[in-house]
C-alpha cells in the first residue's frame, strides 16, 4: 500500500517499505500515533513535473498536493506536523528535490527530510549525543503541560515513555515532569480525549489533546473474526460502531443499542421476525438472526452475557465479500464483537463505571379497553336473549362473569334484582387498569458497575475486569449479572505470540407480581383488592358460584387471589457462561505467520418453577383430580407443591489453524489466509416435574402417570401431566477457507474467497458435493488518477464486490427424528411418538447471492465524509413448502430447499462536521432502504382468508410480493340503514359474508398494500461539544411499511370477553356512517361478519415514524486530585415519538395486538472515572 500507515495498538506500521534498509530514526515512526495520508491522484511523474502553489498553508496541507503530483509515500509524526511553520511558495516545473527544499526553507532547524527510493521522510535531526562516538547522554527531568484545545489544564491525564517505559501523570494545573532521554517518545492519553505521541527535544513544553466526542471517527482497521484489514484495502461492505458511540446508550446488552446508531441494522419489532436484521430478510423459513462472533469465533451463548462495558468496536459484516468467509452461516449478515485487549508497554490504568437507571411504570391506558359501563350493558342486553343459558346450564360449569352471575342468582330469586342492580353497578366505576397500576406495577430500578484494570511490560500485557448489574423490573422481577474477565498477552520470543482469555457470566432472574395480560380472562370491572387493600377473589377457570360448595368443603380453596398468588407461584433461573481461549501466533518470516487458536464455551442454565400447595394453579390441579371417597378427598394428585425442574448445559469446541501472508513488494501488495476450523456443539437437557413437593424435607409424593382419571367437575378423563424429558443434540462442523487480496500501487485492489462447509446436519448428497462459498471484490480510488483533480472531493473510491454466502437451521436434519409425547395416549395408555423431522438426504443450507456497489468519498478538510452502496441479493435453495406423497402417514407437505426470494437495496452513511471552534456539531446520518419479494415458494394457498390475520400473518407465498406483507379485505363502508359492513363480492359490493371471507374471494381480490416490515429505515445523531460540557441526541426512524391494527370484534366480545374500546365508536344511527367506520353491534352473532371487519382495508395504517431514541448529557471535571479523569453523565432513553404517520394514536413499534404496552422512558445517573 503506496506509503500509507496501518494502525494497530496505537503503533503505526508502514505497508510499503523501501528494498533499501531505512535509517534508526525511519524505524522509530513505527511507534507514532498519527500519519500523513494522501488522498489524492498518484502516478508516476518526470522530475520536472511539480507545479505547486500555496500561501500561507500548512505543511500538512502543502505536502498533500505534493503526494497528488506524484508517487512518492510521505510520512510523518502528528508531533512533528504540530511544530512546522506555514509555507508560501510557487513553483512549476520542478523536481521532487527542488520542491522539497523551497518547501523547508523556512521550516524549524531541527526538522529535517529524506528521500529513500519512493518513500519521503520528516523527521527531526538526531541529536549529535545519539551518535555511537560520543558519550551517550544521561536521561533527565523534562517538563509539560496538557491543555484542551482552549488552553485549559488537564488533570490526570497518562505521560507514558514508549522508549524507556516511565510514566507519569498530570496535576490540577496539567503540568508533569518525567525523566527521559532527548529523542525518546511520549505518549498522551486522557479519558475522551485522543492519545497523542510526541519525541522528546529539549523541555517539551504545551501539548493540546483533542477531545474525542467531536472526532469523526472512521475505523482504521476492520475485524472479520479471521483477519483484521485496513479499511482502505477492503472491497466489502462494512459498518463499524465504537466505543465512543456505543456508550452513547445506557443498557445491560448490547443489541438494544446497536439500532439505534449503526447502519444497515434495525431490530424489527413489528411481530414477524423479532430480530436485528442486516440489510432486511435474506430468508423466508430459516433463521433470520444474523451470525455474532465474539472475538474471532461465533458465540453460542445468550447475548445477555455479553457486558457493553467491555467492547472495543463493532463491526457489521453486510456484502457477501465481506462475510462469505463465514460460509453457511452468513447470509443475514455477521455482526464482529470485538472486546477491549489489554496493550504492551503500557502504564497500570483503572476505569470504575457505575450507573442507576429509573423506568416509570408502564402505560396502562395504552391498552385500548372498554369502559366498565358499556361492558356491563353489553352483558346485560346478552343476558336478556339467552346468549349465556348454554354456559349458565352446562355441566361442564364454565368461567360467568360476576355481572352474568348477578344476573343470575337474580333470576333464580337468590338475590333481590335491586340487589343485583346495586352490585352491577357497584361495578361501573372500577377499572382494572388501575388496580394493576396500584397494586402491581412499580417504577423499575437498574444498576450497573463495572471495574476494571490493565497494564503492560514489553513482554507481558494484562487486563482484569468485573461487571455486576442488577435490575429491579416494573412488576419485581429481578435479574442480576456478575461479569468476570481476565485477558493476557505473554511475547516470549520477538516472534511468538500468546493470548489466554477467560470470560466468565453469571445470571440470576426471579419472577415477579401478576401482569396486565398474564390473565387470560380479565374483566374491565375486575377488582382484585377491596377498599382496605386485602385481597378478593377473581374468577379463574370455573363457575365461581359453583366452586365456593363444590365437594361440600371438602377440596382445597379453589378462588383466586391475583393481588397474593404470585407469592405461592415462583420461578427462579441461574445461567453460567464460561468463554475461554488461547491463541498462538509465529512470525515464521517476514510477512508470513502462523496461527493456532482454541475456544472452548460451556453455558449451564438451571430453572425452577414453584407453584407451591398454596398457589392456584397447584390447588386446581389437585382438586380437578381429586376424588370423595364415602365422603373423605382421596387426593390423585398429592398435596404438596409442583416443581417443575429444568437443566441444560451447552458444551462448544472451536479450533482453527491458519497461515497468514502479508507483504509488500514495491508497489504490490499482497495479503492471502488460509486454514481450517472445526467446531462441535452438544446440547444435553432434562426436565422433571415434581408432586407433592415440601420445600421443607425435600420430599415428593408418587403419580401414576399411565392410568386417566375422571376430571371433579367434568367427569372426562385424563392423565396426569408426565413433564420428565431428556434432549441431546451433537452438531459438527468441518469448514476450509482461504482468502486474498492483491494491491496495486495502493489505487487499484482485487480481492478473493473461498470457503467450503460440512456438517452433520446436512444430508449425504450436500456434504459429498463440492460446491464451496465464494466471493470476488474490486476497488478503485478514482482520487488517485492523474485526470482527477478535484479539490471539493479529494478521496473517492469505488467498490464492487459478488459473492455467496449461507444460512442453516440447526433444528433441521437430514434424518428421521422423532419426539416422544411426555404422557401416554388417553385411548390406548402407551407413549406416542411424533415426526420431528423426515429424512432428506438432499437438505442443505441455503444460498444467498449479493452483488455490492459502493463508493467512499470525503470532502475537503474532511468536513464531510461517507459511503453509499447499492446492493442486489437473491435467496435460492430456501427453505419453503414441499408437497410429499400422503401414503408415507406423515403430513402431506415438509419444508425442503425448494423456495427462492430476492431483495435490493441501498445504504447511505454520511459524517459531517458542522462547527469546528470553541463550539463544534457533527452529525453521524444512517439512511437505508430495503425491498423484498417471494420468486418461488410453491405454496398452494388460494383463498383470501389464508393471507389475513389480525396478528402476525403468515408469509405471502405470492411471487412478486415481499415475503411478510399487509392484505386485507376491500372495505365499502358501513350500511347507512344498519350501520354493518359491507365488503365487495367479484367487484360488487356486499353483505354476504360467508362467501366474502370464504370460497367468494381469491388473494387476488384481497387489496394490497404493501410490506409489514420496515423498507426504509435509520438514524441520526447529532453530537455537540463545548469546553467540558457534551450532549449527543440520537433519532431513529422507520418507513415504507403498513400494520393492521386491532379494533371490537363481537365474537371475540360475547363469548371470550375480549374487548376495545373502539365499542365507544360504533354505529348507532343512520347517518353514523359518514362519522365512524365502526360497525353496529349486532347481538345475532355472526363470526365472519366480524371476520371482514377485522381484515379490511379500514384497519390497515401506515407505520412510518420517527422517534426520539435517546439524549446523553455529559460534563468532565479536569482538577480532581488522585483521579486522572472524572465524568459525569446523564442519559434518558425511549423518549417516544417525535412524529407517526397513523392518526389512531399507536406507536407502530407496540403494536396493541402484539406487545400491548410502550417501553417506559428510562433515565439515568452515571459516572466514569480513571485512576
Amino acid at each position: 500500500m503506496n506509503g500509507l500507515f496501518h494502525s494497530m495498538g496505537g503503533r503505526f506500521f508502514n505497508l510499503q517499505q523501501s528494498k533499501q534498509k531505512l535509517p534508526s530514526y525511519a524505524q522509530s515512526l513505527r511507534v507514532l500515533t498519527m500519519c500523513v495520508s494522501l488522498f489524492a491522484a498518484s502516478t508516476v511523474v518526470h522530475a520536472q513535473d511539480i507545479n505547486l502553489s500555496a500561501k500561507n498553508e500548512s505543511l500538512e496541507k502543502v505536502i498533500k498536493k505534493l503526494r497528488a503530483q506524484t508517487d512518492y509515500a510521505i510520512m510523518a509524526s502528528s508531533s512533528i506536523l504540530a511544530r512546522t511553520r506555514p509555507v508560501t511558495v510557487n513553483l512549476k516545473g520542478v523536481s521532487i528535490d527542488q520542491a522539497m527544499r523551497e518547501i523547508f526553507k523556512n521550516q524549524p532547524e531541527q526538522l529535517d527530510y529524506e528521500i529513500k527510493g519512493k518513500n519521503i521522510i520528516i523527521h527531526q535531526r538526531p541529536n549529535p549525543e545519539n551518535n555511537p562516538g560520543k558519550k551517550a547522554e544521561q536521561p533527565a527531568k523534562k517538563s509539560g503541560r496538557v491543555l484542551d484545545q482552549a488552553g485549559n489544564p488537564i488533570a490526570g491525564a497518562t505521560v507514558t515513555s514508549s522508549t524507556g517505559g516511565q510514566a507519569t501523570s498530570t496535576t490540577g494545573s496539567g503540568a508533569f515532569d518525567i525523566v527521559v532521554h532527548d529523542g525518546d517518545h511520549l505518549i498522551i492519553k486522557m479519558l475522551g480525549y485522543q492519545p497523542q505521541e510526541i519525541t522528546v527535544n529539549g523541555n517539551i513544553g504545551d501539548i493540546h489533546l483533542l477531545p474525542i466526542n467531536i472526532v469523526m471517527e472512521t475505523a482504521d482497521v476492520i475485524n472479520t473474526g479471521y483477519q483484521s484489514i485496513p479499511k482502505e484495502r477492503a472491497t466489502g461492505s462494512f459498518s463499524t460502531v465504537s466505543n465512543e458511540l456505543l456508550n452513547q446508550q445506557v443498557s445491560t446488552d448490547i443489541m438494544s443499542r446497536l439500532p439505534n446508531i449503526a447502519n444497515s441494522v434495525m431490530m424489527d419489532q413489528s411481530g414477524y421476525t423479532g430480530q436485528i436484521m442486516v440489510r432486511g430478510l435474506s430468508t423466508i423459513s430459516g433463521p433470520k438472526n444474523p451470525l455474532i462472533v465474539v472475538d474471532n469465533f461465533p458465540y453460542e451463548g445468550d447475548l445477555n452475557n455479553i457486558n457493553p462495558n467491555i467492547v472495543e468496536n463493532i463491526t457489521i459484516l453486510k456484502d457477501a465479500s465481506a462475510s462469505s468467509i463465514w460460509g453457511a452461516r452468513a447470509a443475514n449478515g455477521v455482526i464482529v464483537i470485538t472486546t477491549k485487549k489489554a496493550q504492551f508497554n503500557h502504564p497500570i490504568n483503572i476505569d470504575f463505571n457505575s450507573s442507576l437507571t429509573v423506568s416509570g411504570k408502564p402505560d396502562l391506558n395504552y391498552i385500548r379497553q372498554m369502559s366498565s359501563s358499556d361492558f356491563i350493558d353489553v352483558e346485560q342486553e346478552l343476558f336478556k336473549i339467552g346468549f349465556y343459558n348454554s354456559k349458565i346450564n352446562s355441566k361442564n360449569k364454565p368461567l360467568l362473569s360476576p355481572v352474568v352471575d348477578y344476573l343470575n342468582k337474580a333470576a333464580k330469586g337468590i338475590i333481590t334484582p335491586e340487589e343485583a342492580n346495586n352490585a352491577i353497578n357497584n361495578l361501573r366505576d372500577v377499572d382494572v387498569r388501575d388496580q394493576f397500576d396500584q397494586y402491581m406495577y412499580k417504577p423499575a430500578v437498574k444498576q450497573q458497575y463495572y471495574l476494571s484494570a490493565q497494564g503492560g511490560s514489553e513482554k507481558f500485557s494484562w487486563l482484569s475486569a468485573v461487571g455486576y448489574d442488577h435490575n429491579k423490573e416494573t412488576l419485581g422481577e429481578s435479574y442480576r449479572r456478575m461479569n468476570i474477565r481476565f485477558q493476557n498477552t505473554f511475547r516470549p520470543l520477538s516472534k511468538l505470540t500468546i493470548a489466554t482469555n477467560l470470560y466468565y457470566t453469571y445470571t440470576a432472574n426471579n419472577s415477579g407480581r401478576t401482569g396486565y395480560k398474564s390473565i387470560a380472562t380479565l374483566f374491565p370491572y375486575t377488582r382484585m383488592a377491596d377498599d382496605q387493600g386485602n385481597p378478593l377473589p377473581v374468577g379463574r377457570n370455573w363457575n365461581q358460584t359453583y366452586i365456593q360448595t363444590a365437594g361440600d368443603g371438602k377440596l382445597l380453596d379453589w378462588n383466586y387471589y391475583p393481588l397474593t398468588d404470585w407469592q405461592h407461584q415462583t420461578t427462579n433461573t441461574a445461567a453460567s457462561n464460561i468463554l475461554t481461549s488461547i491463541g498462538l501466533k509465529y512470525a515464521i518470516t517476514e510477512g508470513l505467520a502462523a496461527s493456532l487458536d482454541y475456544q472452548y464455551e460451556r453455558e449451564s442454565g438451571f430453572s425452577t418453577a414453584l407453584a407451591d400447595e398454596n398457589s392456584y394453579s397447584t390447588r386446581d390441579y389437585i382438586n380437578r383430580f381429586t376424588q370423595i371417597v364415602n365422603g373423605v378427598p382421596v387426593y390423585i394428585v398429592p398435596k404438596g407443591g409442583i416443581l417443575d425442574k429444568t437443566n441444560r448445559i451447552n458444551n462448544v469446541h472451536n479450533f482453527r489453524g491458519q497461515l497468514g501472508y502479508d507483504k509488500t513488494f514495491g508497489a504490490h501488495n499482497v495479503n492471502v489466509i488460509i486454514g481450517a476450523e472445526m467446531r462441535t456443539n452438544k446440547n444435553d437437557g432434562n426436565n422433571a416435574k415434581y408432586y407433592g413437593y415440601d420445600p421443607n424435607n425435600l420430599t415428593t409424593g408418587n403419580v401414576d402417570y399411565t392410568k386417566t382419571y375422571p376430571n371433579f367437575i367434568t367427569g372426562g378423563n385424563s392423565t396426569i401431566i408426565n413433564g420428565n424429558t431428556l434432549t441431546q443434540t451433537d452438531r459438527r462442523f468441518v469448514s476450509q477457507f482461504a482468502n486474498a487480496a492483491y494491491t496495486l500501487n495502493n489505487k487499484y485492489i482485487l480481492s478473493a474467497s473461498l470457503r467450503r462447509d460440512g456438517s452433520n446436519l446436512f444430508g449425504l448428497k450436500t456434504n459429498d458435493q463440492w460446491n464451496p462459498f465464494w466471493s470476488a471484490g474490486l476497488s478503485w480510488k478514482i482520487s488517485k488518477e492523474a485526470f482527477y483533480h478535484s479539490e471539493l472531493l479529494p478521496y473517492i473510491n469505488l467498490r464492487a464486490t459478488y459473492g455467496y454466502s449461507g444460512n442453516i437451521n440447526p433444528a433441521m436434519v437430514a434424518v428421521n427424528t422423532m419426539r416422544f409425547l411426555p404422557s401416554p395416549s388417553p385411548y390406548t395408555g402407551t407413549r406416542t411418538a411424533l415426526f420431528n423431522n423426515y429424512y432428506n438426504p438432499e437438505l442443505r443450507w441455503e444460498t444467498s447471492k449479493m452483488f455490492n456497489l459502493g463508493v467512499d468519498f470525503q470532502s475537503k478538510n474532511n468536513r464531510l465524509s461517507g459511503t453509499l452502496e447499492y446492493y442486489h441479493k437473491k435467496g435460492v435453495n430456501l427453505f419453503g413448502t414441499s408437497q410429499i406423497d400422503y401414503t408415507t402417514g406423515v403430513p402431506t407437505s415438509i419444508l425442503r430447499n425448494v423456495a427462492s426470494m430476492k431483495g435490493s437495496g441501498m445504504d447511505i452513511m454520511i459524517k459531517s462536521l458542522n462547527i469546528n471552534h470553541t463550539f463544534k456539531w457533527n452529525t453521524i446520518f444512517n439512511f437505508s432502504v430495503y425491498k423484498d419479494q417471494i420468486v418461488a415458494y410453491n405454496v398452494n394457498r388460494t383463498l383470501a382468508s389464508s393471507y389475513i390475520s389480525t396478528n402476525t400473518p403468515p408469509v405471502s407465498g405470492v411471487a412478486g410480493h415481499p415475503v411478510y406483507t399487509i392484505y386485507a379485505y376491500k372495505w365499502a363502508g358501513l350500511d347507512p340503514e344498519t350501520g354493518a359492513p359491507r365488503g365487495y363480492l367479484n367487484d360488487q359490493i356486499s353483505k354476504d359474508y360467508a362467501s366474502i371471507v370464504g370460497e367468494g374471494t381469491k388473494v387476488e381480490g384481497l387489496q394490497y398494500f404493501g410490506s409489514a416490515i420496515p423498507t426504509k429505515f435509520g438514524s441520526m445523531i447529532n453530537s455537540f461539544a463545548y469546553k467540558n460540557i457534551s450532549l449527543q441526541v440520537g433519532i431513529s426512524y422507520k418507513f415504507g411499511y403498513w400494520f393492521r391494527r386491532s379494533s371490537i370484534n363481537y365474537t371475540e366480545l360475547f363469548n371470550n370477553w375480549r374487548n376495545h374500546s373502539d365499542y365507544a365508536l360504533r354505529w348507532k344511527n343512520p347517518g353514523d356512517e359518514l362519522l365512524t367506520n365502526v360497525p353496529s353491534i349486532d347481538f345475532k352473532t355472526n363470526s365472519s361478519r366480524d371476520q371482514l371487519y377485522d381484515g379490511s382495508s379500514v384497519l390497515v395504517e401506515k407505520g412510518d415514524h420517527i422517534r426520539l431514541q435517546y439524549i446523553n448529557l455529559a460534563y468532565t471535571f479536569n482538577h480532581i486530585r488522585n483521579i486522572r479523569s472524572f465524568q459525569l453523565f446523564l442519559n434518558a432513553s425511549n423518549l417516544g415519538l417525535i412524529w407517526k404517520a397513523n392518526k389512531a394514536g399507536i406507536d407502530p413499534d407496540f403494536n396493541i395486538n402484539l406487545s400491548g404496552f410502550v417501553t417506559p422512558a428510562n433515565y439515568n445517573l452515571g459516572i466514569r472515572a480513571q485512576f
